[in-house]
């Protein structure tokens, strides 16, 4: 900083003068000439009268002469709040020149200054009491200033300025006072603060200065040491996703520091240590860390470790650093919706939170669902023209591409279905679940509520179980159909979602089995059945659980969802995936409705097995063997059936056999049992005729 050297008018010093509140005068004296409390106005008088201490050792005394001649040389509450500020404004090189060598102005000022103090006390306890010499000696007044000095780099200068006048001043003044004041008790507040200040520095530089997402709060020592002003949490989550994106790894690295015995506190004596104050130093490193949206990875090199090392207590509280996560991931998502892999990200670490359900995790799916996700959804149902948060420009084109309109509904209904489950269970037991503040830990900033969290918490609304299903159901029958319209049709109250307040209103009842409704859940199962017919192996209906709770929703039996569900995998040819499961679930299925679907599947496939042997001489006589009226029923049900279906599978006349025996066998003296029975005449007569055809090939052989 530039000093101004030209000579100081006495009207522009006079302006500057302002008497100080007598009943606040010290020790009786009312010609006391105090500065301005503007602390712009009295900062050039500040800089002029300290200006001395810039230069050597030997001219320091003009700053005291100064002070006596203004009155106020014994109010060392004063002095040191105007040598503060002197300090804050000098240049960082102004101040390290006074951290080491025997030329040391600053320090000496101070030193002589806090001597004073003890004089007085000598000469006139009433002047200055026992009580108020032991402030001066800590410099109480100027170690509250340092904590609430924005620029941590200067800060720490002061601070090591101050612990140094500390100490030798209170080392004579011990050996005066026979222990009465100690140097071990003066220094050690100035040794706590400078530990805080390493903190704040680490994470400062962790997180290259973004520790306020609101921007409100600097950091400072006061300001962290406040609860409510900042979340640990956030810091270490952010620091996270610098390394990697993936929950399971974050969750076992978080597990291994909580018991690592190489991990310590920056905040106490541990980390004062030379090999400690390195690692330190290699963290603060930015040459090996990645960034929010390029993860560096996780490596080996011990010597680069991240926050969660140094605060490793939070360790234990992994719902709150997955909430943070998940809020840092899908603000980036926000601003770069294109990348579904953030959103992917996001969804995981909510999931920790519905695992182990408790208010804060509801407050932070609420808050993901209503500030992203449900304006989405919003424009997507009822175009832009309503969701003011969205740029159509930005998501037009994303909606338009079915991949990432596929998964974000996916997406979408995941955060939805984990809402409804823990909106539907009672929290109150879950409110400090893994968290215990009370601990007798000596990191700081210490183990405590979460100010962000706890301010979602706080919004929370009782939300409608009504409503949530219905969002629920509209999400699933869009991400199983996209078909908008249909979804409108069987949901009359449709009009009424995905706004502001929709979630917290209750709404009227959907109607049932309307014809609108089957045929979503028709579509849904259909998707379904495509997407586990690759599966060798189908053994169980857990693909449809969701398929089942919508088709309750609608009203439908649980039965049609599971009896659709098989008829889908036959018609698409793929019977000896699930032969155990058709098996042993007969009793689940709507019989009738499985047996009449599957005899227009079974006479589909044999027409077309008959039409293929046609064109083969060799099986012409066997065809025209067959039983004339059977063989006119059963292309007259081929025909309605493929006309109806374009995505027909042919199978093998061996399978089309083995499930006509095992329909015969649910069929006994039932309604559709000569059907079958014609129908297994028929694969019988052609399996024959193909196996020994088969065998006389052979034979020719």
């Amino acid at each position: 900083q530039k000093q101004n050297n030209k000579p100081l008018r006495f009207s522009h010093f006079a302006r500057r003068c302002a008497p100080k509140n007598k009943n606040k005068l010290p020790f009786g004296d009312n010609n006391a000439v105090y500065f301005t409390p503007v602390k712009r106005d009295r900062a050039p008088i500040i800089a002029r009268i300290f200006r001395p201490l810039l230069r050597d050792i030997f001219v320091f005394k003009v700053v005291n002469s100064i002070l006596i001649h203004l009155g106020i040389d014994s109010d060392f509450e004063t002095l040191q709040l105007y040598f503060g500020e002197w300090l804050r404004s000098l240049p960082a090189d102004a101040i390290k020149a006074n951290m080491s060598g025997n030329w040391r102005p600053m320090v000496r000022w101070l030193h002589d200054m806090i001597l004073n103090a003890y004089q007085k006390n000598r000469q006139d306890a009433q002047e200055v009491d026992d009580a108020a010499l032991e402030k001066v000696v800590k410099l109480e007044s100027l170690l509250r200033f340092c904590s609430e000095i924005e620029d941590l780099p200067k800060a720490f200068l002061i601070a090591v300025i101050c612990i140094d006048a500390v100490s030798t001043a209170s080392l004579q003044i011990e050996e005066k006072t026979y222990g009465k004041i100690t140097q071990m008790d003066s220094i050690r507040p100035w040794e706590l603060l400078l530990r805080r200040l390493r903190v704040c520095l680490l994470v400062s530089l962790r997180l290259s200065g973004d520790v306020d997402s609101g921007g409100f709060n600097p950091l400072t020592v006061s300001s962290v040491s406040k609860p409510g002003t900042f979340s640990t949490y956030a810091w270490i989550a952010k620091d996270e996703l610098t390394l990697s994106h993936e929950n399971q790894v974050l969750m076992a690295m978080e597990t291994a520091y909580l018991s690592s015995s190489e991990a310590f506190y920056p905040s106490t004596v541990d980390g004062d240590t030379i090999a400690h104050k390195k690692a330190i130093l290699q963290s603060c490193s930015n040459s090996a860390r990645g960034s929010l949206r390029d993860p560096s990875g996780l490596t080996s090199d011990s010597l680069s470790p991240p926050l969660l090392f140094y605060l490793k207590d939070h360790g234990r509280c992994t719902n709150r650093l997955a909430a943070h996560r998940a809020l840092i991931l899908v603000g980036l998502w926000g601003q770069a919706p294109d990348n579904m892999l953030l959103l992917r990200r996001c969804v995981e670490s909510l999931q920790i939170l519905h695992e182990n359900p408790n208010q804060f995790g509801l407050a932070t799916l609420l808050e993901i669902w209503q500030s992203r996700i449900r304006p989405v959804f919003q424009s997507l149902m009822f175009g832009f023209g309503i969701a003011d948060e969205l740029s159509e420009e930005v998501f037009s084109p994303l909606i338009e591409d079915k991949v990432w309109l596929s998964e974000y509904t996916i997406h979408a209904r995941t955060i939805l279905g984990m809402i409804l489950e823990c909106s539907s269970g009672n929290l109150s037991q879950y409110i400090s679940d893994e968290d215990t503040f009370s601990n007798k830990s000596e990191m700081w900033p210490p183990l405590r509520e979460c100010p962000i969290l706890s301010a979602l918490a706080s919004k929370l609304r009782p939300i409608k179980s009504s409503s949530i299903m219905l969002h629920h159901i509209v999400a699933f029958t869009f991400e199983m159909t996209h078909d908008i319209d249909s979804i409108a049709s069987a949901v009359p109250s449709f009009n009424m979602l995905f706004s502001v307040g929709s979630l917290f209103s209750e709404m009227p009842p959907i109607p049932k089995e309307s014809i609108e409704q089957r045929r979503l859940i028709d579509q849904a199962i259909v998707d379904r059945a495509k997407k586990s017919s690759s599966n060798p192996v189908i053994d169980n209906f857990d693909c449809i659980k969701d398929v089942d709770l919508v088709g309750k929703a609608f009203g439908l039996d649980p039965k049609y969802t599971r009896t659709r569900y098989l008829v889908e995998i036959i018609r698409l040819g793929k019977d000896a995936s699930i032969n155990d499961l058709l098996g042993g679930s007969s009793t689940a299925l709507m019989k009738p409705l499985f047996i009449e679907e599957l005899v227009k599947i079974l006479c589909a496939r044999l027409d077309g097995i008959i039409s293929s042997l046609k064109r083969t001489k060799q099986y012409r006589g066997v065809v025209s063997r067959l039983d004339a009226e059977t063989s006119t029923w059963m292309k007259e049900q081929a025909e309605r059936f493929t006309s109806q279906d374009d995505d027909y599978t042919p199978v093998s006349l061996i399978t089309t056999h083995s499930l006509i025996l095992r329909l015969r066998s649910m069929t006994e003296n039932d309604t559709f049992s000569d059907q079958i029975n014609s129908l297994c005449l028929i694969s019988e007569m052609l399996l024959k005729a193909v196996r020994e055809q088969e065998q006389q090939r052979v034979m020719d052989i």
